[in-house]
């Protein structure tokens, strides 16, 4: 007599017989945080329906296990990493496992070892042609949720591959120097809902989006996959011994396109019901993030901060081959690094985020704070609260990724060496500052002042809010308008 499904099911899981490998608060709180961010599983509602194979069921756990405080994840670690290391499978479902957990191990702290199981996935995946445009469908029906995941797969796999590499100077790029062969993945809600996935649409599509009569409109992830291209181009740019300044033009040209190709629908992340659309914005991040790779290296902004060797920071071979002066890029890096503090202010609860947001976070506030020591004290408010900021975000996630404990370290170190003395001088005259006494008018002055009619404080809003005192107000730094053809998002 063959028993029943379930049984079946309980009968193969057995072997994992840790109670944290059925506790279900760790698969809900993998899609409640880290799916979003990354979603080539199937969707929640049908994670169960998929019986996925031991091995990944139990990186998912590993990877959810990482949102409750009191889960001890390092023997977890282990555990997976043994599972993972002796198993011979050799399917979609491996390359799944080993890109879920690389990306764990990543935000763990532990580049090397994450580059290490990336680089097992990327073998599976090319083994059994995951890259090729043909695959997904050979297996399930094209419009199929389990096509659309093996899709999903390999681009996220061709950003993770970029993202990856940031950090390490000198490593190759595995997967994103290949022809884009496999379809785009589709729009989230499509994926998440009832209907039935559309007919995917192809790269070429994408890319001639720009010749269109009339706006078209693409799916979230294909905008996220060409700012992450353009992301590699910059990277791969500031690892040139040599090259033509028209190289660095072509990726500045490649930036401000994506930016005035976005259709109108795809410039906000946030709907007018609260609701992040997080491919879009990793995509902005992304941007933002090349923006500042791109820049910093070539400005005056490099040699400020007594830090400036560190992981987070980036490097150019060479930096003269440019049409822009230093104090220029030195612009555009900081513009890039307010756009990111501003987009983080919008949705600050990074654990919700990809974890590759972390490094974004780090330069990002280390260049406010590199642009706070080169511009005058009149707006040192303006960048120590993007610093703050920053460093906030840093601190709760922190909890949670070992990343993002050497980035806030890495911050607040220096941080708290530069801004020391403009902090102490900010605070021991507040009131001269915000309440200038030779301003004040005497009593003389105040008897022949004309005295303010009763019918106007009877608005409600003049009682409840007063005129406020200009000091109050953190002054800007410049009118960037003319260096940026991003609109502001609308915080308002």
């Amino acid at each position: 007599m063959i028993p029943p499904r379930n049984e079946l099911h309980q009968e193969r899981l057995e072997p994992a017989r840790d109670p944290w490998f059925h506790d279900d608060r760790f698969l809900r709180l993998f899609y409640e945080n880290f799916h979003v961010a990354h979603p080539i599983l199937v969707p929640s509602a049908t994670y169960h329906d998929r019986q996925y194979p031991e091995f990944l069921q139990l990186v998912v756990n590993f990877v959810g296990s990482h949102y409750v405080p009191s889960s001890t994840s390092q023997q977890y670690r282990d555990k997976v990493n043994a599972e993972l290391a002796c198993n011979p499978d050799r399917s979609p479902c491996m390359v799944q496992a080993w890109l879920i957990y690389s990306i764990a191990i990543y935000a763990r702290g532990e580049p090397q070892e994450a580059q290490d199981a990336f680089s097992r996935a990327v073998e599976i995946a090319l083994e059994l042609g995951m890259n090729k445009v043909e695959f997904a469908a050979s297996l399930n029906p094209e419009t199929s949720i389990e096509a659309e995941s093996m899709r999903r797969t390999w681009w996220e796999l061709y950003i993770t591959d970029v993202f990856m590499a940031a950090p390490f100077k000198g490593s190759a790029f595995q997967c994103s120097t290949m022809a884009p062969e496999v379809a785009l993945p589709c729009e989230e809600s499509a994926y998440t809902g009832t209907c039935d996935i559309p007919t995917p649409r192809k790269m070429l599509d994408f890319k001639r989006r720009v010749f269109a009569s009339e706006e078209t409109v693409f799916p979230s992830f294909s905008y996220r996959i060409e700012a992450t291209t353009i992301l590699c181009r910059a990277l791969v740019l500031n690892r040139l011994r040599d090259y033509h300044r028209d190289h660095l033009q072509a990726v500045e040209n490649a930036l401000v396109s994506w930016v005035n190709h976005l259709p109108s629908k795809k410039l906000d992340i946030v709907d007018s019901y609260g609701n992040i659309d997080e491919m879009m914005f990793q995509a902005h991040m992304t941007i933002s993030y090349a923006t500042m790779i791109l820049h910093l290296p070539r400005s005056d902004l490099q040699s400020i901060l007594s830090q400036a060797d560190d992981q987070f920071w980036p490097v150019a071979s060479r930096h003269l081959a440019s049409t822009l002066n230093r104090p220029i890029h030195s612009i555009k890096a900081t513009e890039a690094s307010r756009r990111i503090s501003d987009a983080i202010s919008l949705c600050p609860n990074v654990p919700k985020h990809t974890p590759f947001a972390i490094p974004a976070l780090a330069l990002c506030g280390m260049i406010q704070l590199a642009t706070s020591i080169k511009h005058t004290e009149e707006c040192f408010d303006h960048h120590y609260n993007r610093v703050t900021l920053i460093l906030g975000c840093l601190k709760s996630t922190k909890r949670i990724w070992g990343l993002a404990d050497a980035a806030f370290n890495s911050l607040r170190t220096s941080a708290g060496e530069a801004l020391s003395d403009s902090m102490e001088r900010w605070c021991t005259e507040p009131l001269r500052k915000l309440f200038p006494t030779d301003s004040t008018p005497s009593s003389t002055e105040r008897t022949n002042q004309p005295t303010r009619p009763t019918s106007a404080i009877s608005d409600a809003q003049d009682i409840l809010f007063p005129p406020i005192v200009p000091g109050f107000v953190d002054p800007t730094c410049y009118n960037d308008a003319f260096f940026t053809s991003i609109p502001d998002f609308d915080i308002s």
